[in-house]
């Protein structure tokens, strides 16, 4: 299935948000004195993931937007699914040495954040209601 143009650029967004709140965290690993490419590689290992989670739950939406008999399974499945990879991220960030926890995790959040920073700066609006989403309300 190819990804809508919609998916697309919201997932460019998103990288580009994760990828800056990124070099933030590892400014302030390098002006704390803990910078090491142990941090680099956790902060790859949690952006990278933080970016792909986002462009699989934009394909499951459009999916399930084209399967309304299926759309409510689709999408808690998909949802499982994520989570699971997520925990194992962490797994991997908390047990595997060459990983910093916290610079595993943090990036993790970064999508969330990037949104919330579209919102604020009028760069991100959502889809005005159409009558019929009104008339469910």
């Amino acid at each position: 299935m190819k990804p809508q143009q919609a998916i697309t650029k919201s997932t460019l967004q998103i990288a580009c948000g994760t990828a800056a709140l990124s070099v933030v965290m590892l400014l302030i690993y390098f002006l704390s004195g803990q910078f090491s490419w142990h941090v680099v590689a956790s902060a790859v290992l949690g952006g990278s993931w933080a970016v792909a989670n986002f462009f699989l739950m934009g394909l499951t939406v459009q999916k399930a937007a084209q399967d309304d008999a299926r759309a409510k399974n689709l999408m808690q499945f998909s949802y499982s699914l994520r989570m699971l990879f997520s925990a194992l991220v962490m797994i991997l960030g908390f047990t595997v040495p060459i990983f910093e926890p916290i610079a595993v995790v943090a990036p993790l959040l970064f999508p969330r954040l990037t949104i919330l920073g579209m919102q604020l700066s009028g760069q991100y609006k959502p889809e005005p209601k159409t009558e019929s989403e009104r008339g469910e309300e």
